[in-house]
């Protein structure tokens, strides 16, 4: 699954644009970072905050099943709500065959569409009438999945998603119906700059390797999509083996033991074994401009090599990135562009986690006039994190924020059970909800200044850029 670790709130969806948001969302991300991180001060919220400096401190414990499914789960009885979240390990958009680009966004946007004996209306019904809310996504990673309802309409809601996970319907008509949506979906990211920016990103950095696709798909291949595939990639991917669970809310151990039996206990023990290669970026230094005469700004995408989550320099990379251009209005680059200037709305910057790829990703949008004075501030602001590091205000001021903001996720049930299976995913233990924000507040200014030393280099990172320019480059 691809991790974005910064502080994100999805905004509900219906109707068809709950289909869209399936198969467009990948490239929505700068629209979705810039939107979510500059409507709001998110320092202001945490600044003096009561959380500052505190654990989050929860009891999860891991259930395993009679038939020995497993699943991390929160026990929260102050609402009658329970949260499921779930995941299928490589079995997203990257392990499409090669003539059948879009098949799991296709899969996803149809289990929701019929199930067992319920049509697609008669499924949607009982859905509505239970207050019970399905959903299912595909990522460059993996398939997953989401179930929220009351605790009063459990067994209803528990006896859907067995049905959509192992009796989808594919019905010719809903087929066709969302086959047409991916296809508008396919035109309409011609319609928008930052979803040209993010493809001509995802081409340069990856080229031929499955990240570097549409994540949409492609046209002849959605159209030739058959219900003999869907059923093919339920039955290749949906396994007990490739199966993370999160539960939280109004539900007790032994309710989760016997729903993970009655939800996934049919499924297959293992799947087909489909293969991705490590993907291999080119950080080489480089700027790659493509020209553009529709867009009101200029708009840019920058990477760099970051590290897998198990790294040792996960956490003093997490806290330079934050100081250099995280999250909130304060980080160095933040304040010399937008605040000081008033160049642009922002600049942003992540550390992005895939399965196959690890790296620094960060962008921002300027007029015209203003584009290239926002791009040399932040290569500035890149130099001077490598060469001379942080000092110890910025290093407190940033755990206070990262320790803080974190506190803050544990609003929803929705978020917690995501966070469970993330820690299965990554191995992070049953403690770590306990120990996160000590892992946060161990981080010495050494470790930090020796971490931006390692990946801000004095070549800067790799930009790809959108938008009016002089000299136009030329795209690989």
């Amino acid at each position: 699954m691809a991790r974005r670790i910064y502080h994100k709130k999805a905004s509900p969806l219906s109707g068809m644009g709950k289909v869209l948001a399936v198969v467009v969302a990948a490239c929505a991300v700068w629209w979705g970072v810039s939107n979510i991180k500059f409507g709001f001060n998110p320092d202001k919220l945490v600044e003096d905050s009561m959380l500052q400096n505190q654990g989050f401190s929860a009891n999860v414990e891991e259930v395993v099943s009679r038939e020995g499914i497993k699943a991390y789960y929160f026990e929260d009885h102050s609402n009658p709500i329970i949260s499921i979240s779930f995941l299928f390990k490589n079995s997203g958009r990257a392990f499409d065959e090669r003539w059948k680009l879009g098949l799991a966004n296709m899969t996803a946007a149809l289990l929701t569409e019929g199930a067992g004996d319920w049509d697609s209306r008669a499924f949607k019904d009982k859905l509505d009438e239970n207050a019970i809310v399905m959903s299912f996504s595909a990522d460059d990673d993996n398939f997953s999945g989401h179930l929220k309802t009351v605790k009063a309409n459990q067994r209803l809601a528990f006896k859907l998603l067995k049905a959509a996970l192992t009796e989808p319907r594919f019905d010719r008509a809903e087929m066709n119906k969302v086959k047409k949506q991916m296809l508008m979906a396919l035109k309409q990211q011609q319609e928008y700059p930052e979803s040209i920016i993010d493809l001509a990103w995802s081409e340069e950095m990856f080229g031929t390797h499955p990240y570097g696709r549409n994540p949409i798909g492609r046209a002849a291949d959605i159209n030739a999509i058959s219900d003999d595939d869907l059923q093919a990639f339920v039955k290749e991917h949906f396994n007990r083996e490739d199966l993370i669970v999160g539960v939280a809310g109004d539900i007790t151990h032994e309710e989760v033991s016997k729903m993970l039996d009655a939800v996934f206990g049919s499924l297959p023990e293992k799947g087909g074994q489909v293969f991705v290669s490590e993907a291999k970026p080119d950080y080489k230094a480089r700027e790659v401009n493509k020209n553009y005469a529709e867009g009101a700004q200029n708009v840019a995408i920058f990477a760099a090599q970051g590290v897998e989550r198990s790294n040792v320099d996960f956490y003093p990379l997490y806290i330079a990135n934050q100081i250099f251009a995280g999250q909130g209005l304060t980080s160095r680059v933040s304040k010399a562009a937008r605040e000081d200037k008033g160049l642009t709305y922002g600049v942003y910057s992540y550390l992005l986690l895939k399965d196959k790829a690890n790296m620094i990703k960060g962008g921002f949008s300027a007029t015209e006039g203003n584009f290239a004075k926002v791009q040399d501030i932040v290569n500035a602001e890149w130099r001077k994190m490598g060469a001379e590091g942080v000092s110890e205000e910025e290093l407190e001021r940033a755990k206070n924020y990262l320790i803080a903001s974190y506190n803050l996720r544990f609003a929803d049930l929705d978020t917690i059970s995501a966070i469970l299976v993330a820690m299965q995913e990554e191995k992070l233990g049953l403690d770590f909800l306990d120990k996160r924000n000590e892992y946060v507040s161990a981080v010495t200014l050494d470790e930090v200044n020796a971490a931006a030393a390692r990946y801000f280099t004095a070549e800067g990172p790799v930009w790809v850029n959108l938008g009016k320019f002089a000299n136009t480059g030329s795209m690989k």
